[in-house]
């Protein structure tokens, strides 16, 4: 348990924004960060190729955690193919799926001549990376909505398009919890998720630092929301409680997916969640 642990999320992004230097070295105290930093220095010159990474293990998470990847260092045909691609072309993997953390990645990774991590300026942004991204995930241990709204503000900002979000499940998940929108939004197929988020998103928002910051605090107030009314459900209704758009939400997917069940359709007006357009979801 950190320092974050057991305070509610308003509360402790305030505390975030005030104190992230002193909550940074309370959480690094109580990781394996030192020792990790220590072993990829040490091995540093000798990743020379794409191939020498992907078969180092322990260097290779380092680095995809470096970049905001935690998790991908399994996927080794994805990083293999950003690693020798040309990140700017249209064709290539980094520009298909087109999120920043991606597109970092590919274009720090893909040149080879000489190594990413020759020189000391290579070896210390990612170094900076991984205590950054390491952070994330130690606050996430207490707060995942916290560590979904660091995220955010770190990867966000230059955003151009919907699909970038979209490809990426945090961001994504940031989006859907700022709006509103019940987790039964996954069932949908990607073209009714485009058809719902369209009206809603503003990706001009996104060019700036204060426009992610005033999104994430959406999302955060909507967290703190949701919370109480999922508290407050569970008390007054016991096992049926839960919000009535959730539950109509969810009747609506599954009577549109189920076996030989006839479609009924679901109408959703935006203006619930700021516009004033509607859309059919099963039609």
């Amino acid at each position: 348990m950190g320092v974050l642990s057991g305070i509610d999320d308003i509360t402790g992004w305030a505390l975030l924004q005030k104190n992230s230097g002193a909550i940074s070295k309370s959480y690094a105290a109580g990781t394996s960060t030192a020792s990790d930093i220590a072993y990829f220095q040490s091995v540093a010159p000798t990743l020379t190729t794409p191939e020498k990474l992907l078969s180092n293990y322990r260097a290779l998470t380092f680095v995809t955690t470096a970049f905001g990847m935690s998790g991908q260092q399994n996927e080794t045909a994805l990083l293999k193919q950003l690693m020798t691609q040309n990140p700017s072309s249209s064709s290539s993997l980094a520009q298909q799926l087109g999120t920043t953390n991606i597109l970092q990645f590919a274009n720090a990774m893909s040149n080879w001549s000489p190594p990413p991590f020759s020189s000391t300026s290579g070896i210390d942004k990612a170094v900076a990376g991984f205590q950054l991204n390491s952070y994330d995930a130690e606050v996430g241990q207490d707060n995942p909505v916290l560590q979904n709204a660091l995220y955010f503000s770190q990867n966000a900002q230059g955003a151009t398009t919907l699909t970038q979000l979209m490809a990426n499940p945090t961001l994504l998940s940031v989006v859907t919890g700022a709006l509103g929108i019940p987790t039964a939004f996954g069932n949908l197929s990607f073209s009714q998720q485009v058809s719902m988020l369209t009206p809603l998103v503003d990706m001009k928002q996104f060019a700036t630092a204060a426009g992610v910051a005033s999104f994430v605090n959406k999302y955060i107030d909507m967290s703190e929301v949701n919370q109480a009314s999922t508290t407050s459900s569970t008390t007054t209704s016991g096992s049926s409680g839960g919000s009535p758009l959730t539950a109509l939400f969810s009747s609506a997917v599954a009577n549109g997916n189920g076996g030989n069940a006839v479609s009924q359709g679901l109408t959703i007006t935006a203006s619930m969640f700021g516009t004033g357009s509607t859309l059919n979801l099963l039609a």
